[in-house]
């Protein structure tokens, strides 16, 4: 069982919101939901890397992580150590916090890197943002990306929320192309997106890895959600999803 979308802080708080977002409550909610594995994914405001690597290291081969990165004041240079480390299994991008389009061309040293390495870029996907227009987060702009860098491994997050479906077709057409589907199924339960994600799961179970989104969600509690909402799949099926997908994808 691998949750392969996790965030943590230093110091335990997150942001303005009341969550535990410490180590100790991240560890006590994979065992209490049977989780083995968890994938960090850092995010630049909160400068982490350091502290990421540190906890890795703490956690005996449960945890890895992906490097936090923003095109606007960091180099690839800033990154390549931690790539470097063994630990990181690649780059996470927050477009729409840090406002940039996935097709800004300060980024493309950054996608011939990871691709060279075999190494991935987790996208933070979600149609919302103060900054970024609507149109530079649509699943549209990662096919195209996609196919400029067929060698680059990308998943897209919250399978890329409100637009499910276009998520499923770049995934379907794309070889280099995955979806997680953390954070959004209670949350949009009754809508479009928990049915179209049922269809993903079904459909395209080879391209989809379960997350939970701590501290968003709580791990123990977001896997059983999707245990109920995934109950009717072949075992098969469930398998890639709730494991095999992040170790293929992501080396773990």
């Amino acid at each position: 069982m691998v949750d392969a979308h996790i965030h943590i802080s230093q110091t335990g708080e997150w942001f303005t919101r009341q969550y535990n977002a410490s180590y100790v409550a991240l560890m006590d909610q994979m065992d209490a939901g049977g989780v083995t594995k968890g994938l960090l994914l850092g995010l630049a405001q909160l400068d982490q890397n350091d502290y990421l690597k540190k906890v890795c290291e703490e956690s005996n081969g449960r945890l890895f992580a992906l490097a936090a990165f923003d095109p606007t004041r960091q180099l690839v240079e800033d990154v390549a150590p931690y790539l470097d480390c063994g630990l990181f299994r690649g780059v996470k991008l927050h477009p729409r916090r840090e406002n940039f389009s996935p097709l800004d061309e300060r980024l493309f040293p950054l996608y011939e890197v990871i691709a060279k390495r075999g190494s991935v870029i987790n996208f933070d996907v979600f149609g919302h943002s103060a900054y970024l227009p609507m149109d530079q987060l649509r699943p549209t702009v990662f096919d195209r990306l996609a196919k400029k860098f067929p060698e680059l491994k990308m998943v897209l997050s919250h399978c890329c929320t409100p637009w499910v479906m276009e998520a499923f077709f770049a995934a379907k057409s794309n070889p280099n192309v995955y979806l997680d589907c953390s954070f959004i199924i209670e949350r949009f339960r009754g809508s479009s997106v928990t049915m179209d994600l049922l269809y993903t799961a079904r459909h395209l179970d080879q391209k989809l890895l379960f997350g939970s989104d701590f501290p968003e969600e709580q791990v123990n509690r977001y896997l059983s959600l999707a245990r109920v909402e995934f109950k009717d799949l072949a075992e098969e099926k469930k398998a890639n999803i709730f494991g095999l997908n992040a170790v293929k994808v992501y080396g773990l």
